[in-house]
């Protein structure tokens, strides 16, 4: 099959595409898409702007770089950067616009995939691109739907105080998560840990489900799905700073040092043990502040 994988350029998404690109390389061929918009309300207080900066701005500014110096030509590591999936898997990637975009459209359908998945991609799909794919346009939403539509939905399953926090795997129409489910992957909330923590946990359950039809897929059938039911949906806009101080307040952490030490380990070769963490360690704690 010929697979496009839409994603954005932030720490979540690039371990979420590691674990796609695991599953799906060498098996088809795959083109991957990045964006790499931000939105105002990601850095409107200094609680959404900590989160933004640990997921994407020290990343891609910092560690990336200092990553892809130390291995020019890939590693080892459980996980690797953007350049290092490309020298890894030998797969195409691209930084396009929005969608809506007509050079966006004209290179999908130039593209010509069989199947377009959706992780963590910042722009709505058009109706004339959803219908390119014969076998389908999926999503990959961290949130249970209909209930936790809309953005940051494992902090708002952290913030309800849920058990599981989970990753949807839809059919994409041109509505905001609102397409015919295939189903949903489960992951355990971790309270002791941060929600970037539980974000990437929540990601991976949904791409594991993903795999699981992965096969239904391979023998050229779209996914069955069932219409969500209307009567549950609710919309959730990015967290409020308020929102953010009680979530505080009650404990919770958005980012741990530890946490984010232990991601970042993942694209080490020895991960916590590999003679560059502390390299890393203090890398990071120099442009933290």
């Amino acid at each position: 099959m010929k697979i496009v994988i839409c994603t954005k350029k932030d720490l979540a998404a690039c371990l979420a595409l590691n674990r796609l690109l695991d599953g799906l390389a060498g098996r088809h061929d795959v083109f991957v898409v990045l964006s790499d918009y931000v939105l105002e309300a990601e850095k409107a207080d200094g609680h959404a702007a900590r989160l933004v900066a640990h997921e994407r701005d020290m990343v891609l500014d910092h560690v990336f770089p200092f990553l892809d110096r130390l291995y020019p030509d890939g590693s080892s590591a459980a996980c690797a950067t953007y350049a290092g999936l490309q020298a890894r898997y030998g797969v195409s990637m691209e930084l396009w616009g929005p969608m809506r975009l007509p050079q966006a459209r004209d290179a999908m359908r130039d593209i010509a995939p069989d199947v377009i998945i959706s992780c963590r991609y910042d722009y709505v799909f058009q109706e004339d691109v959803l219908a390119l794919p014969r076998l389908g346009t999926y999503g990959l939403h961290p949130g249970a739907l209909p209930a936790l539509q809309g953005l940051c939905s494992p902090f708002r399953a952290m913030q309800r105080g849920d058990r599981r926090s989970g990753c949807t795997l839809f059919h994409l129409d041109s509505g905001l998560d609102t397409g015919p489910v295939v189903e949903i992957g489960w992951a355990d909330v971790a309270y002791d840990r941060s929600v970037l923590w539980n974000f990437v946990q929540t990601y991976f359950a949904g791409i594991d489900t993903l795999m699981r039809h992965l096969p239904t897929l391979e023998q050229s059938r779209r996914l069955p799905a069932r219409a969500q039911d209307p009567a549950r949906r609710q919309y959730f806009t990015y967290p409020t700073e308020e929102e953010f101080r009680e979530f505080s307040r009650r404990g919770g952490h958005l980012v741990l040092p530890g946490d984010y030490l232990e991601l970042l380990s993942w694209f080490l070769p020895d991960g916590l043990r590999d003679a560059q963490l502390p390299a890393l360690e203090k890398l990071v704690s120099s442009v933290a502040h």
